[in-house]
């Protein structure tokens, strides 16, 4: 039985839109640590340019997913995406590296209007028993974008310089500001909730406090478990494709993209096997492909090799993320969606960030082995917590105890 009427034309505009604005962030992935180092950024720089955008998305998730659950979740994403078009633009005019760190400021505090938010609706409208397939849906969606974008971006950088692409990601993120504006219906907001509706201090400790429920935290760790590795990984491939290995920005963009293909691919099937199965065991079992993904790179001898490996941390994410994000879908019925998803969305951007800084550093000191060997200890590490806050999870109709 459906939730809402028409959830299914709801989800396929938050897909489409999701695809149009993850391609366009994908256009500049293989490309931006190239260009930092362009403008003379050591590792410290590059690592803090990309932890820019998940660190400070991560400290204003909570709250907008928090606030999205108050004043309505088509105006909080129509705000983000209209945004990030601008933004985009902005780094054509970049000339120092501080330029573009303060550009992925801003970044980041806008994708945390889109992405926790376009979860939450998303996981609002999923009927009972079937959050694991519509989750896998929308992130199908974002996953396939992302894929085609560092491809395609890095071929437009390869034959018309580094603007193009920052052009383009303005282009789609604009196209996905208007699919959401004409396609999706608003959900209605109770007086209370609109009253109430205010960025504050209360408001992310609210938030905050839902680490006191074992299921909530156990949930939100299984999906930033590979977050920190995940922040190594994009810093550092691109320095090792194109500075050690001699490939080229369309070659670093097609391992990414081979990634992110599989990641897209196997969302729907790992949304299945999240309905169907334990999702705990599910989740821990298909998480494990990446750490081991993360110790094929720094031993990879040719292009084929270094691909191997991206498609196997994809072949995790892709089958893992819907059996975490069908949980915390689980926990938002009960504890607000924009707020869980916004917790689990800053958890897994901040390990993010902290990973992107980590590399870079590690990148001066110990080099891409020692950083990538770290990533799939740090991996298994978060996954191991994540199983031991998860203990005793039964499916959504067995009534468990959920506080530590």
């Amino acid at each position: 039985m459906q939730r809402f009427t028409g959830y299914r034309r709801s989800l396929a505009a938050l897909v489409i839109a999701m695809f149009s604005m993850a391609m366009g962030v994908g256009f500049i992935v293989p490309l931006l640590p190239v260009y930092a180092d362009m403008m003379g950024a050591t590792g410290l720089w590059i690592g803090l340019i990309f932890a820019a955008n998940p660190f400070f998305r991560a400290a204003f998730m909570v709250v907008f997913g928090a606030l999205s659950d108050r004043m309505g979740k088509k105006r909080i994403m129509s705000v983000g995406l209209i945004s990030t078009a601008f933004l985009s633009l902005g780094f054509i005019f970049a000339t120092q590296v501080y330029h573009l760190f303060i550009l992925r400021v801003l970044q980041g505090v806008c994708s945390a209007m889109i992405g926790p938010v376009a979860r939450a609706y998303a996981g609002e409208i999923s009927p009972s028993h079937k959050e694991g397939q519509v989750m896998g849906t929308l992130n199908m969606g974002f996953f396939a974008g992302f894929s085609g974008g560092p491809l395609i971006g890095g071929l437009f950088a390869d034959r018309f310089g580094f603007n193009v692409p920052f052009v383009v990601m303005a282009i789609l993120s604009g196209l996905a500001f208007l699919l959401i504006r004409l396609y999706l219906p608003e959900q209605s907001v109770s007086k209370g909730q609109a009253e109430g509706a205010s960025i504050s201090l209360e408001l992310l400790m609210e938030s905050l406090r839902l680490y006191r429920h074992r299921l909530v935290t156990g949930a939100v760790l299984l999906r930033s478990s590979v977050g920190i590795g995940h922040g190594i990984f994009s810093t550092l491939l691109p320095l090792i494709g194109q500075l050690m290995m001699g490939l080229s920005s369309s070659q670093v963009g097609f391992v990414i993209t081979a990634r992110s293909v599989a990641a897209a691919v196997l969302q729907p099937q790992g949304g299945k096997m999240a309905d169907r199965y334990n999702r705990r065991w599910v989740g821990l079992f298909t998480s494990l492909l990446i750490p081991l993904g993360f110790l094929m790179i720094p031993f990879a001898g040719s292009f084929v090799y270094l691909v191997g490996a991206g498609i196997l941390i994809g072949m995790g994410f892709g089958t893992s993320v819907p059996s975490a994000e069908a949980m915390a879908v689980e926990r938002g019925r009960e504890h607000g969606m924009g707020r869980i998803m916004g917790l689990n969305e800053m958890s897994r951007s901040l390990a993010m960030a902290i990973g992107a800084t980590t590399g870079g550093v590690a990148m001066d000191v110990l080099g891409p082995v020692n950083a990538h060997v770290l990533a799939a200890a740090v991996s298994v590490v978060g996954l191991a917590t994540a199983m031991w806050f998860l203990r005793g999870y039964r499916p959504p109709n067995v009534e468990v105890s959920t506080r530590i």
